[in-house]
Order: C-alpha cells, then structure tokens, then sequence
C-alpha cells in the first residue's frame, strides 16, 4: 500500500511538472510576438531605413550562411514603414496581418503548380542568423513567431516577414527559389523610429506671424533666405515673383486619412530621415520646390528637403513693407474671393501688370497638385 501511495504521489510530480514545463514554453513561445506587438502598439510611428544585408544563393549549396551587409545614407532612403496600433503602412498602401498559413497558401498562387515545388522558406535559423548580422537579439523558435502581411485590397503577400523590439523594426525575406546560377539574394532590413527624436508639438497660428530668417542661407534669386507669414500664410520671394503657402494644422485631419496620403507619407519619411517627427500634432507647410517647413516652436522653424536641414529663425513679429507689400497680401485675398475653389498661389511683380496665378490648392502637405498654375489673371492698374 505504501509503495502505491508512493507511485501515485510520483506520477502526479510528474504530470504537474510537464504542464509547468508547457506553461513555461508558451511564454517562451510568445515572447518574440508579444514584444513585436507591444513595440507596434504606438498610436503612430515611422521607420526609416538603416542596413540591408544578402548572402548567395547556388544551386547546388542553397542559401550561403556567409552574409554581407550595407549601410545607406538615411537621405537614400531606400524604404520606410509607418506603423498604427500594430497596423502597417508604407506608400498609403495599408496591409493586414495573416497567419502564416493563410500567408503560404496565398503566396503560392501567384506561381502555377509546376513551379511551387521550387518555392522555399528560411529555415528558424537562417532567419535568427539574418536576425543576428542586423543586430537584434530577437531570436524565434518558430516562423509563426513572425508577422506576415498582405494588402488590405487584394490580398497580395509581401516575401518580407517582421519583428520588432524597441526603436527597432526588422524584415525578413523567408521565401526564396530555386536557382540554375549562383545569384544575390536580399535577406533582411532594419529600420529605426524617430521617438528618441526632436518631435514638434501644437503652436497657435497666430504667433507665427512675422519675418524668419535663415543666417546661413547663401542668398539668391531663387532662395533669399526670408521667409513672411501673415494669418495662417507662408510667404516667399523668388526671382520676380511671391509664392504662397498655406500653413497646415495637421491635427484637423484624422491619423487614418494622414496615414493614407501619399503626399504626407514622403513628407513624413523626409522628416525622419532629418531626425524630426511630422506628426498629427504638427505644424507645417510646403512650397513648389518640394522642401517641408516644419515649426519646432513659435521662434523656430526647419526646412527639409534635397538633403539638407536649414533652420529659420523669427526676427520680428512684424513683415516689412520692402519684403512684402501689403497691396499684395490684399491682392492675395482678393483673388481668394473672386474666385471660390481656387487659391492665389503667386504674383509675378515685374514692370508690366502683376499676374496672379491661380491654383487648386495651396496645401503642400496634403496635396500633390497643390501650386499647379491651372490660370494666370493679369490685374489691371
């Protein structure tokens, strides 16, 4: 009897022991996704690109294990992603998350049956491997463990798979095929956010009003270095003309529809790529020429564009008359008036009468016809 009592008392050491030991794999098991999902999980975050690596691929000996690595200049900007709430987006094309079963099943249609069996997955370690030459310390015990993504419209897989930790963000290519030659196959990416970033933050419209200047600005016909904002407008003199701006609150737009703009999305990456946040809170404006204006503060605003980064700073509240006559700022208005639906964008100022041309839309930030001349007015004196 006491030997049964003994059995009995093993056998349920036992039995409890291995759900201990299955409780304990799970959370191994779904650690690499929660973390993945807890980094995602911010209202809104860019990732701009930072390394790319590849590794060969012959016939005969498969994937190579030696992988290579490259390093890019952040204003190559070869890729970036923007992620919502675990929700992905790149280029104001949406993605959904898919199981990595419906994601094979999905991928395979897109080759006839003959071709599928020459269809392959990276291996759990040629994927920690890839992991490794990016720098993360994530290391996966299973593909699930991954994020696989399609397009919200039709459904189209991406070859990439993703983790994230951090301010960190890395895809995976998984799927590769047969090859009759030895080639370069791309392996994986990293990004990095702009959360440890200078970030700007809501400032009132009208405490922008007056003349910024940018004291590093070699001066030219083209760039004078000065900028004029009156009411919620961004002023600029270039060559024989005043071009204007509108100055945009992007906290009137909802983050679904910002994040769905493709004008904002390359505005957005252009910020990161700068080290500066284009967020919901900003505010800013654009101009003909490309460049974003974004207002650090009531006192300070940046330009990024073409690679460089000026920054402006006001020197008086008020705009004087030589760099902006208010006949001008009135004709601006006028011709707002006249004509419902369009906006003055610029008045060409020569020694015949001033021509006011006309545009759709002024708002550079929102809008990629935005400054597109569809009238010139010549105004009678």
């Amino acid at each position: 009897m006491r030997k049964l009592n003994l059995f009995i008392i093993a056998l349920l050491m036992v039995v409890v022991s291995g759900c201990n030991l299955q409780k304990k794999g799970k959370v191994v098991d779904d650690t690499v996704k929660t973390t993945t999902n807890k980094t995602l999980q911010a209202k809104s975050k860019t990732w701009t690109f930072s390394r790319g690596i590849s590794s060969k691929q012959t016939k005969n000996q498969g994937v190579s294990k030696q992988i290579t690595s490259s390093v890019v200049s952040k204003t190559d900007a070869l890729s970036s992603w923007t992620t919502s709430k675990g929700q992905f987006m790149s280029s104001s094309v949406n993605y959904r998350r898919v199981s990595l079963k419906k994601w094979k099943q999905n991928m395979l249609k897109n080759y006839i049956k003959s071709a599928q069996k020459s269809i392959h997955l990276m291996s759990v370690s040629q994927v920690n491997d890839a992991l490794k030459k990016l720098g993360s310390d994530i290391r996966i015990s299973k593909l699930s463990d991954l994020v696989f993504l399609e397009t919200k419209i039709n459904g189209m897989t991406l070859p990439e798979a993703f983790v994230a930790k951090g301010h960190h963000l890395y895809s995976i290519n998984i799927q590769y095929a047969d090859t009759k030659q030895t080639i370069i196959i791309a392996r994986g990416q990293s990004f990095t956010d702009t959360s440890t970033k200078k970030a700007t933050s809501q400032i009132s419209l009208n405490k922008l009003n007056g003349t910024w200047i940018a004291p590093e600005t070699t001066t030219s016909s083209s760039d004078t270095g000065k900028i004029m904002i009156e009411d919620g407008y961004m002023y600029q003199h270039r060559y024989n003309s005043y071009e204007r701006s509108a100055i945009q609150k992007l906290s009137s737009y909802s983050l679904i529809s910002l994040n769905q703009n493709i004008t904002y999305a390359a505005q957005k990456v252009n910020a990161a790529n700068a080290g500066y946040q284009l967020t919901q809170k900003a505010v800013a404006s654009g101009d003909s020429v490309g460049y974003l204006y974004l207002f650090v503060n009531e006192n300070q605003l940046v330009r990024i564009g073409q690679g460089t980064t000026t920054t402006y700073k006001k020197t008086s509240t008020l705009v004087a008359a030589n760099d902006l006559p208010q006949d001008n700022i009135t004709t601006f208005e006028e011709m707002d008036q006249k004509h419902p639906g369009e906006a003055a964008s610029t008045i060409t100022v020569d020694a015949s009468a001033p021509i006011v041309g006309m545009s759709n839309n002024i708002k550079y930030l929102t809008n990629a016809d935005a400054g597109q001349i569809i009238d010139n007015i010549v105004i009678s004196q």
